[in-house]
């Protein structure tokens, strides 16, 4: 199989660069009189695929933090039902008993009111809104509404005062998370850089490790000093170049016959 230095992806490409300029293979990279003078343009190849792969990431944190809030969201979204309709059926059965019990349920129906005066339009607002609003709940929860609240049970374990204050400290987090984000953004956009660009450093890269391989085919240097800088790309590209075999591979047999 012949091997493409084309076909590594950009974490492998780093990953050999960054060998050839680790402290303990440097030296001998340097030793080797063919290769020796390409060490600046290593340095610059290797760099400027470590700057597009931390670009990357920054742009994966926010993905992340995104998908936190998402997740967070939900659970606030839930858990403001769970309470809100859990008083609302605490109220009502006060008003169901075979004796009414009105007074209990206007408090009732006024705790809840207190925590909800816009009823459930809270799960459609913005993220830091209901981070707020939580924070709100949890410390009338804690406060004057604990007894009303610890009086209605959700299930056997769990009062409408515990999920009060599991809604608190979701609210709590979902702030954190979106608090993080503007500086997210911001490294993402400052990080970012442009497909055409990571491809073109790349081909600098693939270009770089092609005249090294050139090179040390005609080297007279030692074979176990050239085989310990050659191995490790060869061992990335024949990888590389398999895979990409079997990805054509896989096309031509999904292709509907003509």
């Amino acid at each position: 199989m012949t091997a493409s230095v084309r076909d590594l992806q950009i974490g492998e490409m780093i990953s050999v660069s960054a060998h050839w300029l680790d402290p303990q293979h440097k030296p001998l990279f340097l030793s080797i009189p063919e290769v020796a003078p390409l060490i600046g343009r290593v340095e610059t190849v290797h760099a400027g695929l470590v700057a597009a792969r931390d670009g990357d990431s920054s742009a994966s944190t926010l993905r992340a933090l995104g998908d936190e809030a998402e997740s967070l969201d939900d659970r606030h979204d839930h858990l403001s039902r769970a309470l809100f309709y859990s008083m609302l059926a605490a109220q009502h059965y006060e008003l169901g008993k075979h004796v009414p019990n009105e007074a209990k349920a206007e408090v009732i129906e006024s705790a809840r009111e207190a925590l909800f005066p816009e009823r459930l339009n809270i799960v459609s607002a913005s993220y830091q809104a209901e981070a707020g609003n939580a924070a709100q709940i949890a410390k009338l929860a804690e406060g004057e509404l604990a007894p009303v609240l610890g009086a209605i049970h959700v299930d056997k374990d769990t009062s409408a005062k515990d999920v009060a204050m599991q809604l608190g400290d979701t609210g709590k987090q979902l702030g954190a998370v979106e608090n993080q984000k503007p500086q997210a953004a911001a490294e993402a956009q400052k990080n970012a850089i442009a497909p055409a660009e990571v491809r073109k450093r790349m081909r600098a890269w693939a270009k770089v490790a092609g005249t090294i391989l050139a090179n040390l085919d005609e080297s007279v240097a030692p074979a176990a000093m050239v085989d310990a800088i050659r191995a490790p790309l060869l061992a990335a590209a024949e990888k590389a170049t398999a895979r990409r075999r079997a990805k054509r591979a896989a096309k031509a047999k999904q292709a509907p016959e003509g």
